[in-house]
């Protein structure tokens, strides 16, 4: 075998080899829908033992707020970091725009999604809240840690 054809065997090889090692992603598996479809577990179900309707809803909802409440750190750590930095080039600068642009389409986002839990009637919140009794939206770690990096003073609430 010729050294150049050692060299195309090779490559053929590894590129062979990369390929194997790769695996499908799919769609599914990747957000891991499985588990985020299925972590709505209603306590009206497990104690009342029927399902109040909009326990899900809520429970939709207050999920969906906490990934965007992650998202919005995450964004917000980045910001942190690249202010950190001594010198700060006009890419950067740019990035970091971006990233707080972000941040506010998200919190408009969450406060449009206001819209959609006011669709629930008081009396069916009623049907499962004792339910959630002591809970509370309040007791939100990650919407305390944005207040506080917010510039909220720890002093303010109690937890």
């Amino acid at each position: 075998m010729t050294e150049r054809n050692k060299m195309d065997f090779s490559r053929g090889i590894s590129k062979e080899l990369k390929e194997e090692d790769k695996q499908e992603v799919h769609y599914s598996s990747y957000l891991q829908l499985e588990k985020v479809l299925n972590s709505q577990l209603l306590l009206s179900e497990k104690h009342l033992g029927k399902k109040v309707h909009d326990e899900h809803l809520f429970i939709v909802i207050h999920q969906a707020y906490e990934l965007w409440f992650k998202q919005i750190l995450f964004e917000l750590e980045s910001v942190c970091d690249f202010l950190l930095e001594s010198i700060m080039d006009e890419k950067k600068m740019l990035v970091l725009v971006s990233r707080l642009n972000r941040v506010i389409a998200i919190l408009r986002l969450l406060v449009d999604q206001v819209a959609v839990l006011e669709t629930m009637a008081p009396q069916d919140f009623i049907e499962f809240r004792d339910l959630l009794a002591p809970a509370s939206g309040f007791q939100s770690l990650q919407f305390r840690i944005l207040e506080c990096r917010l510039g909220l003073a720890m002093v303010h609430f109690n937890m």
